[in-house]
Order: structure tokens, then C-alpha cells, then sequence
């Protein structure tokens, strides 16, 4: 996929994103944004909102109708790239439409305090809520009193139960990321072998259904022949020193292991450092779902030559669109349905009120350089 260049909202390069802020800072933030009520105790930051001037919507919405929503957002977690390019490109979208966007959530992955920031947000009594779901059904019950006080929720990058919500921004298609997963394996190797796979935690909605395709893939796809799955899912939360340790007891359960395949864009930089000081590159790779500037050394130094992504800046973009939308009545949640989402096109409502994004870029050594997030 050499050239392929993902969407940009604003500019025809990806924004470096800034210095990242300590949780000091955050939860300063999280008070001026106006969302005390307990927040910053629990460790939580907020953007401040963005408020578009009136009559701004801007060419690329084209006839949107009037804004002044107020939509609020909670990511898994605050501070993580990926999270911040979704952000960066929901706060375009919000200046687009003329509505008002907040971003605040928990500077650490945690359903319980995700839990509570969502509670908190009820409080807020806002036109929208638009969530990245650590565990979908433990923030079904706060998501279906929304909608009960007429409040719209989009979810996007992991699911919440579909009864809780009425829109889900899915990046590319969980099988389609499955598949766009194992085809990366087989680039790092195509002699094939073991699979070891990496997720977040059990109840990862996204991360759950993406290896249970691979594995489905693995076993009845004759184009994965060459694999061979390790039925034992490991669990990392999302957390780099975790990580980076059960990819350490993987490779040493297994000395034969070839592949280890995360969904995990922290879990994935963390294995392939982890193969590198255990003197294992070219025995075993790791892939799947990473950053770019996070793999561009392993990349660079033939530990690694591919792994996958997708635009979260655009698929931020797209959930606000979607949130928009809805609360304007030009999108219902019925299959077949259509909405425009400005610079980022026209996309369909599948069944249960799923959008798939369906856009994978692959990353390998002759094309990293061109992506910066």
C-alpha cells in the first residue's frame, strides 16, 4: 500500500501532536472544562469546548443544518495518541457544525471510572454523548438512561451493547482488521507459524471480536494455512510494562513462537521491544494494530515490516458527524440509511446502527515515514 495517504481534515499532512500533559495538568483541565462533580479526583482531563462562531460551518459540511449542540465525549482513556488524533478530529467537526465539544475521561483504562465520567456527563444534560467503550455492557445501564432523557449516543473504536446506543463509528470492520492483521503476520514472515495473541482485557468488545475472527481465519481460510493460533488469549490492559512482560513469558513459553498479533496499539511497540532485548528479531515479530511513530524504529532497524492502522483523526471526525446528524434528524439508526460526514464523504448504517469506517492503511519500512500520528 505504498503512497496511500489517509484522509487529513485540515491540512494535507498529519499534525504532530504536542507534548503530552501529565496528570497534574489533566485534572486541572478537567475542572475548568466545568466537569468537577468528582472528576479530576478520579484522575480524568477535559479539552476545553470548542465553540464554532455562528455562521461557520464551513464548506466542507456543505447545507448542514443549525448547530449550537453540546456533545460530550469520553475516550478509553485520555493522553494516548490514538485518543487525541479522534479528538483533534471530533473538535474539526464540532467547529464545522457550530456545536460545542467537550473531551474528558480517565487518564488510565479503567470501565469503572469510564463509568463515572459518563454518569457525571448526565448531569451535563448534553444534546450527545459519544463514547470509546472499555467494556460495553458494564456502561449499558448509564448509556440507556441517556437515551431515556433523549440524549443521542455514538460510540466508536469499541462498541457498547447496541441496545445502549444508537450509532457505532466502527474504524475498519472488525473482520476486515482481523484479516488486514494476519495479512500483516504473513508479510513480517510468510513461512508461516505459531500466533500468539495480545488484547486488552476479556470484555474488549473490539478487541474480543478481532481474534476471534483471526482465529476463525486461521482455521478455515486456506490463505492462512501457514498459521497455526495459540488458543490462550493473553491480557495486557492496555499497558506498556504489562505488555512488554507478557511478550517477555510468551516467547519463553513458547520457543517456537513466530507471531504476536494485537489489536493493542500500546500492547504491539511494547512486544516488538521486548523482542528486540531478548535478541529474538528475526525468530519472532510482532503486529497488528499500531501507531506509526510508535513502530517507526523497528521499522527502520528490520524488526518489523508491517503492521496496520487506520485514520483516527477522520473516524473522530466521522462520530461527531454522526452525532450531529442525529440530533438533527437527517440520520436515523435504520439499516440503509445514509448521512455525509464533510471532507470524510457518505456513509451507510449497516445492521444493529453499525458505520464502518473501511479504510486499513498498512504501515511497512517504505512508507512509514509518511504518516505522523
Amino acid at each position: 500500500m505504498k503512497g496511500q495517504r489517509m484522509s487529513d481534515l485540515t491540512t494535507a499532512a498529519v499534525s504532530r501532536l504536542s507534548t503530552p500533559i501529565d496528570r497534574r495538568t489533566l485534572g486541572k483541565l478537567a475542572l475548568t472544562a466545568g466537569l468537577g462533580l468528582g472528576l479530576s479526583a478520579c484522575g480524568v482531563s477535559s479539552k476545553d469546548a470548542v465553540s464554532a462562531a455562528a455562521g461557520t460551518s464551513g464548506s466542507a459540511a456543505g447545507s448542514a443544518a443549525a448547530g449550537g449542540f453540546t456533545l460530550l465525549e469520553t475516550p478509553k482513556w485520555t493522553g494516548f495518541p490514538y485518543f487525541e488524533q479522534a479528538r483533534i478530529g471530533g473538535e474539526a467537526a464540532a467547529k464545522e457544525l457550530a456545536d460545542s465539544f467537550t473531551y474528558a475521561g480517565a487518564d488510565h483504562p479503567d470501565a469503572s471510572l469510564q463509568t463515572q465520567t459518563l454518569q457525571n456527563f448526565l448531569t451535563q444534560k448534553p444534546s450527545a454523548i459519544l463514547v470509546a467503550a472499555i467494556d460495553g455492557d458494564a456502561i449499558a445501564s448509564v448509556l440507556k438512561k441517556a437515551r431515556s432523557q433523549g440524549i443521542k449516543v455514538v460510540s466508536f473504536e469499541g462498541d457498547a451493547a447496541a441496545d445502549a446506543r444508537d450509532i457505532f463509528c466502527n474504524p475498519v470492520g472488525y473482520e476486515l482488521i482481523a484479516t488486514t492483521e494476519l495479512d500483516c503476520a504473513l508479510m513480517n514472515d510468510p513461512d508461516g507459524g505459531k500466533v500468539a495473541f495480545v488484547a486488552a482485557s476479556p470484555t474488549a468488545p473490539n478487541h474480543k471480536a478481532i481474534i476471534e475472527y483471526m482465529k476463525q481465519h486461521i482455521a478455515s481460510d486456506p490463505k492462512y494455512s501457514k498459521l497455526t493460533a495459540i488458543d490462550d488469549v493473553q491480557y495486557a490492559n492496555d499497558d506498556d510494562a504489562t505488555s512488554y512482560n507478557v511478550a517477555v513469558n510468551l516467547m519463553q513459553a513458547h520457543p517456537d513462537l513466530k507471531y504476536i498479533v494485537s489489536p493493542s496499539s500500546v500492547s504491539v511497540p511494547a512486544a516488538a521491544r521486548a523482542i528486540v532485548a531478548s535478541d529474538r528479531s528475526g525468530q519472532v515479530y510482532a503486529t497488528g494494530q499500531t501507531l506509526p511513530n510508535s513502530v517507526k524504529e523497528f521499522m527502520k532497524d528490520g524488526s518489523m515490516k508491517a503492521s496496520m492502522m487506520w485514520s483516527p483523526k477522520e473516524l473522530g471526525y466521522i462520530a461527531v458527524y454522526a452525532a450531529h446528524r442525529l440530533l438533527t434528524g437527517e440520520l436515523t439508526a435504520t439499516e440503509g440509511a445514509t448521512f455525509e460526514a464533510g471532507t470524510a464523504g457518505t456513509y451507510t448504517v449497516g445492521k444493529d446502527g453499525e458505520v464502518v469506517y473501511k479504510k486499513p492503511i498498512v504501515f511497512t519500512p517504505d512508507n512509514i515515514d509518511e504518516y505522523d500520528f
